[in-house]
């Protein structure tokens, strides 16, 4: 028996699996939007003969005979330049699926996946629609587990700290795993929404469960 004024769960887990897949697609087209652009980007820095060359001239002329030195200072230069490029874009990808969660969460009370198989996001006690502050708790922790911690190690990674990133990596497929866990088995609620209070339920379902919870309430006021 579930507790007084708890919305009741138990999804079919095809219809939670089907309605992440459709909303992390969405991310992913994002990710790879993204990523043609950073490649493109970092493709016409280095492309960029009258930029090059104004860099090296000056490089030159202030290596005081090193002309190796110069050269080498060039490619860091053009190095950094790419890291900072695939970080801008990684830090991008993370803030679009955190304003993509929350928005939608929101503004419509679901994801466009959830919307599109008939689930919606409520408070775990009472029902009803969850604040701004439990949604952006679903979102932010929601957004850590799917591309956060990926994210980070990929920015490690091409920083250069290959052992930080392997950490991050391990870390990011831990979480996912507990996550996608608690999300397809026993009550089915993922680490996102019992950090955030909420649970997800059938859409056309929510209406009948809180008149339910409602009416037991006035038998007990009765």
């Amino acid at each position: 028996m579930p507790e007084e004024g708890v919305v009741p769960t138990g999804l079919p887990r095809a219809r939670r699996l089907c309605a992440w897949a459709l909303d992390f697609a969405v991310i992913v087209a994002v990710a790879a939007l993204l990523g043609w652009f950073t490649f493109h980007r970092v493709g016409a820095e280095v492309t960029d003969v009258t930029s090059l060359a104004g860099t090296s001239a000056w490089e030159v002329i202030t290596s005081h005979g090193d002309i190796a030195g110069a050269g080498q200072g060039v490619g860091e230069s053009l190095w950094r330049s790419a890291v900072n490029a695939v970080q801008q874009a990684f830090a991008a990808l993370v803030a679009f699926a955190f304003a993509y969660h929350f928005l939608s969460l929101a503004v419509m009370g679901r994801t466009p996946g959830q919307a599109l198989t008939g689930l919606c996001v409520v408070r775990r006690r009472g029902g009803g629609r969850p604040g701004r502050g439990r949604v952006a708790v679903r979102a932010a922790v929601s957004t850590l587990v799917e591309v956060g911690w990926y994210a980070l190690a990929c920015c490690l990674l091409a920083g250069g700290a290959v052992v930080f990133s392997v950490l991050c990596w391990i870390v990011a497929m831990a979480f996912f795993a507990v996550n996608a866990g608690l999300a397809l088995l026993g009550s089915r609620r993922s680490l996102a929404d019992r950090l955030a209070g909420v649970t997800v339920t059938g859409a056309w379902r929510v209406r009948a469960a809180i008149a339910r919870i409602r009416g037991r309430r006035g038998e007990m006021a009765g």
